[in-house]
């Protein structure tokens, strides 16, 4: 009998945190949808619990203001909401809970990492130097881990005028200092093409001693790709 007793107990306890789960997940929601001043744009989309009206549940977005004449676009059906987010995260009865990505400007992310019941948790991700350095630090250990480097060429208006796309391989020298040299064209494009890497890995090694990373002397080659874009 106190087994039973025991075992129903527990039973109880558990459709009691069954039921407490649902109705935490299928709580009822409004959606809240705000616009730019004299504008069919949204710049602020997001749910909160009806039982208050104001306590943010769900999915929360807001927007940049795009140029032009959007409300024209936006009539046509091809306004794209999406190119313009600002912010994009989820909240839990109030609190930041799962992703948060936030951006600088349209589709290029200044932030991202992600919550846990209102506290940050992970691996966080900041952009800096317009996109060629990414920072990186860890809420669960309270470290700061090494930065992530990009090397973006400047696509000459040369070559975009004359419709050149390829492909330019470059060699060069790293050195405990960070320095680089003896930066060698191995396989050309164009005159252009090719400064705008030297001048790329001429930065690169600017953004390595800026950031204060390990660096190792060798000798690393590279393809650099230029495509256009439509």
């Amino acid at each position: 009998m106190v087994e039973i007793c025991y075992t129903m107990k527990h039973f109880f306890l558990i459709s009691l945190a069954l039921i407490w789960t649902l109705a935490a997940i299928c709580q009822e929601t409004k959606l809240v949808i705000k616009k730019f001043k004299g504008s069919k744009q949204v710049y602020e989309s997001y749910a909160v619990l009806k039982s208050d009206g104001k306590t943010k549940h769900g999915e929360y977005v807001s927007y940049f203001k795009a140029p032009g004449n959007v409300d024209k676009l936006i009539r046509k059906q091809t306004f794209k909401t999406d190119d313009y987010i600002k912010l994009r995260c989820v909240y839990k009865n109030g609190k930041k809970d799962g992703e948060w990505v936030e951006y600088s400007q349209p589709r290029e992310f200044k932030i991202k990492g992600q919550y846990l019941n209102d506290q940050k948790v992970g691996i966080w991700l900041t952009s800096k130097e317009k996109g060629m350095v990414t920072e990186r630090f860890d809420f669960d250990s309270k470290k700061k881990l090494p930065p992530i480097f990009y090397i973006y060429p400047r696509y000459p208006k040369s070559a975009i005028e004359a419709g050149l796309q390829g492909t330019v391989i470059a060699s060069y020298q790293t050195h405990e200092d960070c320095s680089i040299s003896n930066i060698s064209i191995t396989k050309s494009l164009s005159i252009d093409c090719d400064k705008a890497v030297v001048d790329a890995l001429n930065g690169f090694g600017v953004l390595l001693k800026k950031y204060g990373v390990d660096c190792e002397a060798e000798t690393l080659t590279k393809d650099f790709e230029f495509k256009l874009v439509d």
